[in-house]
């Protein structure tokens, strides 16, 4: 089944803002890329900042879902390292996100804006409220700073591995080397909750 126009919009959407950022990616250029007229996007979305918000929402909608399930969840404190795995392996499958969020934070305005009050202030705030109620040896500041550390580990990780992989020769998003990191990340933040 081939995909609808708006879903190849923010296909080809999703790429140019990962790669030159919001500011710098044309709609034009997006436009060309599905095969349509420039003025051809504005029949599936109001704005540039429609197809971005669009791109944004699907990208991480589901990695704030996952983060929210593990943090909702009422499994033993041992379960923060299995979220944080799968929090990190989201990324690895949707590279562009890491991407998208350097973008944005380089960039700051709204793009800034609309991810801190749409996603990250909700869904850290909740984080750090459910670590720092649990038995977890951290003070509330060392609670922020240690999601501030993995949010920025897995980040840095993703959007910085084609640069590795140049440098080293592997696969950084490959299934051994993100292993390999995780464990990384396991080894370095000691027990969370203890």
């Amino acid at each position: 089944m081939s995909k609808s126009t708006s879903e190849q919009i923010l296909d080809v959407a999703e790429d140019a803002f990962a790669e030159r950022g919001f500011d710098a990616a044309s709609l034009s250029e997006i436009a060309a890329t599905v095969g349509i007229s420039g003025p051809g996007i504005y029949k599936h979305f109001k704005s540039k900042r429609a197809v971005y918000e669009a791109v944004m929402a699907r990208l991480i909608d589901p990695y704030f879902e996952i983060m929210e399930k593990e943090i909702r969840t009422e499994e033993p404190a041992a379960d923060v390292m299995a979220a944080v795995r799968r929090l990190l392996l989201h990324h690895v499958e949707h590279p562009n996100l890491a991407r998208l969020v350097q973008h944005a934070a380089l960039a700051g305005g709204e793009q800034i804006e609309l991810l801190v009050e749409r996603w990250y202030r909700p869904a850290f705030l909740l984080a750090r409220e459910r670590l720092f109620e649990s038995e977890s040896s951290l003070s509330e500041d060392a609670t922020r700073t240690a999601i501030m550390a993995f949010h920025s580990m897995i980040l840095g990780y993703v959007s910085l591995a084609s640069l590795h992989g140049n440098v080293f020769g592997v696969d950084p998003l490959g299934e051994t080397e993100v292993e390999r990191f995780y464990e990384v990340i396991r080894l370095t933040s000691g027990d969370l909750r203890s």
